[in-house]
């Protein structure tokens, strides 16, 4: 293992712990109550707003920023600066208390992070001599750090009496008073991470200097023109469908697990386990990839998906298949999405690499959540009889997903035709 690829595996790390040490606590110290928690007792669409709302708009915008690191500048210098930017909104958001001031602060940290996270997988992938075998492995540290900050977080500031447990995150103990307030504090620790570990991408990632380009066009627009190859239309096009699916998962996977007879206890420790399966799918991608090629990699991560919510809609299955079931994610997230990073910048032309990577965030973290939020809106008028979904009422809104699914696998076999480098 070379000094660079250590060097990349430390940027995915922390680019995505900071980001998994204050995202899945957030809901909570957002919305628990000021005075018997310490929250910020925001409403539940407020939360929303500021979870959901805000890093849509950081993904919609990514590719008019991350085009400078293309053509104009080296990307490892944008990435940093971006960064250290991104650290600095980020420990200013945590003192604030009104919602506009959390809104407004939450917009401008994504604005800088949802670029630098497409910047990562185009300079890895730059810097590595086989992306596609070499990649899985890189980018595996995105889930070992947004697994190991959180529990690191958990363990020293929000539990007591810590004794050892068998369940993850292996560990458990008595909740610390007034949580919430601590809960906040993950805000403040990610912009301090995030602020030296942009300092470090500055000074010491490996080079990415700016490609030469005849073209007169924008990185952008030729990074948009990749739609005129038909393997890139389609694959974005089945992005689009089931980009929604993986956000409603989230959105409403933790009230089924409930309504199924989890305890809440369990719900973080039960849901870390897709994380923990995705690191073991990277360990087997970079060695599948290579021989099975990219159609079947990823007519095998759309299928996950669709297995997953058939499963979930099974009414009366034994609890543990259900926690296997939050296992698949692991298949979901690395046969799929990140497959999708390295077809892409097998693809695209060197001098657009950034801005393509980009153009998948932009719909997957951009429009994706905005098209889950209609569709959870669609599906709970037509099956939830009160404000929430009950257990019953779970089964037709997870066939509902996995039928969404499946029209994308159909799709996407029957038009999907791998292709080599194209000069677009």
């Amino acid at each position: 293992m070379n000094r660079t690829y250590i060097k990349l595996s430390a940027m995915m790390f922390f680019q995505f712990g900071i980001y998994g040490l204050w995202l899945p606590i957030a809901g909570k110290f957002l919305t628990a109550d000021p005075i018997t928690q310490g929250g910020l007792g925001f409403s539940e669409g407020q939360m929303g707003m500021i979870v959901g709302f805000a890093a849509s708009i950081g993904a919609l915008c990514s590719p008019l920023i991350v085009q400078f690191a293309d053509r104009r500048f080296p990307a490892q210098r944008v990435l940093g600066l971006l960064m250290m930017i991104g650290g600095l909104l980020k420990i200013a958001i945590y003192p604030q208390s009104t919602f506009i001031a959390w809104l407004l602060l939450s917009v401008s940290f994504t604005l800088m992070f949802m670029p630098a996270a497409a910047i990562c997988n185009a300079l890895a992938m730059r810097n590595l001599d086989n992306p596609d075998r070499q990649f899985p492995g890189v980018r595996m540290w995105t889930a070992i750090g947004w697994v190991l900050c959180g529990w690191t977080f958990s363990f020293l500031v929000l539990k007591t009496n810590v004794e050892p447990s068998w369940l993850p995150p292996f560990f458990k103990g008595d909740d610390v008073p007034m949580i919430a307030a601590e809960m906040k504090k993950s805000v403040m620790w990610s912009g301090i991470i995030a602020f030296f570990y942009g300092l470090w991408a500055f000074f010491f990632l490996p080079k990415a200097p700016p490609f030469e380009s005849k073209s007169k066009r924008p990185a952008i627009a030729d990074a948009f023109a990749l739609l005129k190859v038909p393997s890139i239309a389609i694959l974005l096009a089945v992005t689009l469908i089931i980009s929604p699916m993986n956000h409603l998962y989230f959105m409403q996977c933790a009230k089924f697990l409930g309504e199924a007879g989890l305890s809440d206890a369990y719900l973080l420790p039960a849901m870390a386990l897709g994380q923990i399966f995705e690191i073991l799918m990277y360990l087997v991608l970079g060695r599948l990839l290579p021989k099975l090629g990219f159609k079947v990699i990823l007519s095998i991560g759309i299928t996950a998906y669709a297995f997953r919510f058939f499963l979930f809609g099974t009414i009366g299955i034994p609890m543990w298949i259900i926690i296997i079931g939050l296992g698949i994610h692991g298949v979901c997230y690395a046969f799929f999405t990140s497959t999708c990073f390295i077809y892409i910048n097998k693809i695209a032309a060197k001098d657009v690499a950034n801005s393509a990577q980009s153009i998948f965030n932009f719909i997957w973290y951009g429009i994706g959540p905005l098209l889950a939020v209609l569709l959870n809106l669609l599906l709970a008028k037509n099956f939830a009889s009160g404000k929430r979904f009950v257990l019953a009422e779970f089964q037709p809104f997870w066939y509902s997903l996995g039928t969404i699914s499946l029209i994308g696998l159909i799709l996407f076999l029957l038009y999907f035709r791998e292709q080599k480098e194209t000069n677009l």
